[in-house]
């Protein structure tokens, strides 16, 4: 964990200063990892989040097309849990590419 500490007896610009970027406002709220899992979600996030760095770890960069890939097979063999699964996993590691993927399987039906 990194945290900022400024010298002592100094007050830095940036903890005075508010933001006028009104985007940077709304990302100014924490956010709390460890909040209990939302409603309706299928799998254990930290299930999820172990898969994709798993994933990480075995195919780098293209993890998340791995996991598209992976999505697609189990289309292919009828494995509807199995597709929500990698779609999840792909999710944690490409958001924009997970709803690509999942947008192109929704269709295949």
């Amino acid at each position: 964990m990194l945290r900022f500490a400024p010298r002592y007896g100094m007050i830095s610009p940036c903890l005075v200063r508010p933001s006028r970027n009104p985007r940077r406002r709304a990302i100014e709220r924490a956010v709390n990892d460890n909040a209990p899992q939302q409603d309706g979600a299928l799998f254990d996030a930290d299930g999820v989040l172990a898969a994709a760095l798993r994933l990480f770890a075995a195919h780098g960069i293209c993890a998340a097309e791995r996991a598209c890939e992976a999505a697609e097979i189990a289309k292919a063999t009828g494995d509807a849990e199995g597709v929500v699964w990698w779609i999840e996993v792909c999710r944690a590691l490409d958001r924009r590419m997970a709803r690509e993927a999942s947008r192109k399987l929704a269709r295949a039906r």
